[in-house]
């Protein structure tokens, strides 16, 4: 998939400049498996702008198909820290709080074990986990923080440290029902970026295993106001922090990474019957374009007493994910002619709007909700020579549902349909019409699963999503348990994938069908 994307990416792009460049264009056009009859509409017009090519020949060439690119690399986090893929499927969330909240902290082993080949990544990968957690509180103030460290074991040792709060607020002798908040703190902002939060729409997330992503707190001042009918959050930032995963680096002129999800780049292809090496280079954005972005956000709901409850939200924020545009072109100082690709991450900022209504039985053994958001982008750049990311005003529409069926069994189920407004690229090759992947990766789709609690030791979780749009599948279910009298925690699970396509959110793993088993130890 990564060489027919290279291929038409600079086959798209490559300016024709003398006959040397003809000749390399054409055969690209062939390296790309395009027949003499049914080459692209961009081969046919750069060869007959070139003038190096009998138009006879041309008149009786019949326009075939373009082929889908596929962004190889979806969005870079901007200190080298990358996420290995465009979305993110999640259907439950362990952390420390789940078993050892009344210890320090933990350590333990994540292993998955493939249950395929690929030339792309090992048959097994293991992750060392530690994290460390505490918290206090006096008569005015009180503070919440943890520190989560990942680590890579079977491959390159690289470490990655997060934290999913780290807070301090005024407790409630000092401010009553209002409270101040400085630090990063997790607060639910919607239905929908709880039930679909691949799409990271209201909070961030940290993205260490792509196919169980966790949540975390956006950073900045927070400022609360609770009732039991009347909730208002607002929130404000200097600074926007871009979603953290895997790490990566720049290595020999191409982008490597431990992480198994990775699809690495090609290096070389033969073009012309001589090898020709592929560079790339990650253009980074300065720091201060990276982190200098103000935004903020603001909340309110309110809850009768019969159960209903609306909830509306508005802000300026960044787009969590960060998105790439990519530049290829012809290297012609080269002797064999070097074919290099700059990769621009980008940092678009959106206005989003959220209005929310729902029901919650007063039993508490049920509930109801419908969400809609428009999501209008801005600050990005859309060049005449890259291809560029579609990054375009957007409406999110989901429902969902809790129930318990029995005394220790929730189900849970949500349905998503995401609308995207026609994207107009600065592109200067109007003729080529390509699909480009966008920073929504399902657009239609369903999702439902469930947990049992067993005991207070024992839990399970099961999730299906359908992309409807693509027809693929993904079924994943974990079993945790936590040994009654040793602070060992214990857990399987399997992800599960049936794909018809490589394209969509669930798509992009094909083949990356897993058993999974970790182990952790409280102190």
């Amino acid at each position: 998939m990564h060489y027919n994307f290279l291929l038409n990416l600079i086959i798209s792009l490559l300016p024709i400049t003398n006959f040397r460049h003809l000749k390399l264009f054409l055969a690209l056009c062939n390296a790309a498996h395009f027949s003499p009859h049914s080459l692209p509409l961009v081969c046919l017009n750069k060869a007959k702008k070139s003038g190096k090519i009998d138009l006879m020949v041309l008149r009786n060439t019949t326009v075939a198909r373009i082929a889908k690119i596929s962004l190889v690399v979806s969005f870079i986090h901007v200190s080298g820290v990358v996420p290995a893929s465009h979305a993110s499927i999640s259907h439950v969330d362990y952390t420390a709080d789940d078993s050892v909240k009344n210890n320090l902290g933990s350590v333990g082993l994540d292993t998955s074990s493939f249950l395929y080949k690929s030339n792309s990544r090992g048959t097994a990968a293991t992750t060392f986990e530690a994290d460390i957690h505490g918290q206090f509180e006096t008569p005015t103030l009180k503070g919440k923080g943890d520190l989560l460290v990942n680590s890579f074991i079977t491959d390159q040792p690289q470490a990655v440290v997060e934290s999913h709060e780290a807070y301090l607020t005024t407790s409630d002798e000092l401010m009553g029902n209002h409270h101040l908040t400085v630090g990063r703190k997790y607060y639910e902002w919607s239905k929908l970026d709880e039930q679909w939060n691949m799409m990271s729409l209201w909070s961030p997330r940290y993205n260490w295993d792509q196919l169980h992503p966790e949540s975390i707190g956006m950073t900045g001042i927070f400022y609360s106001y609770e009732t039991p009918r009347l909730k208002f959050l607002a929130f404000a930032s200097p600074i926007a922090i871009p979603e953290r995963g895997t790490p990566i680096e720049e290595k020999d002129n191409n982008i490597v990474s431990p992480n198994p999800f990775w699809k690495p780049l090609p290096s070389q292809m033969t073009v012309a019957n001589q090898p020709t090496n592929i560079s790339y280079s990650l253009l980074m954005p300065s720091t201060e374009e990276i982190l200098m972005r103000p935004n903020f956000a603001l909340r309110s709901r309110y809850d009768f007493d019969n159960g209903m409850w609306f909830s509306l939200n508005t802000g300026v924020l960044p787009i969590h994910m960060v998105q790439m545009a990519a530049e290829p072109y012809l290297d012609s100082t080269a002797p064999a002619g070097q074919l290099q690709v700059n990769i621009r991450p980008q940092l678009p900022m959106r206005n989003i709007n959220t209005a929310e209504v729902g029901f919650d039985n007063p039993s508490k053994d049920w509930n109801v909700w419908l969400s809609a958001s428009y999501e209008q982008p801005f600050h990005f750049q859309n060049q005449s020579t890259w291809l560029n990311p579609i990054i375009t005003p957007t409406s999110i529409f989901s429902a969902g549902t809790r129930v318990q069926m029995t005394s220790n069994f929730w189900f849970n189920g949500s349905a998503l349909f995401i609308h995207e407004q026609p994207f107009t690229s600065a592109s200067s090759l109007s003729d080529v019409k390509v699909n480009l992947p966008t920073r929504f990766p399902l657009k239609q789709a369903f999702k439902v699963g469930g947990n049992w609690r067993f005991n207070d030791y024992t839990q399970s979780n099961i999730a299906w999503i359908q992309d409807l749009a693509e027809q693929n599948h993904i079924v994943s279910l974990d079993l945790q348990h936590e040994l009654q009298h040793l602070p060992i925690t214990i857990g399987a699970g399997t992800d599960l994938i049936v794909s018809k396509t490589t394209q969509g959110g669930v798509g992009q793993y094909y083949g990356d069908d897993r058993l999974r088993g970790w182990l952790k130890y409280a102190f």
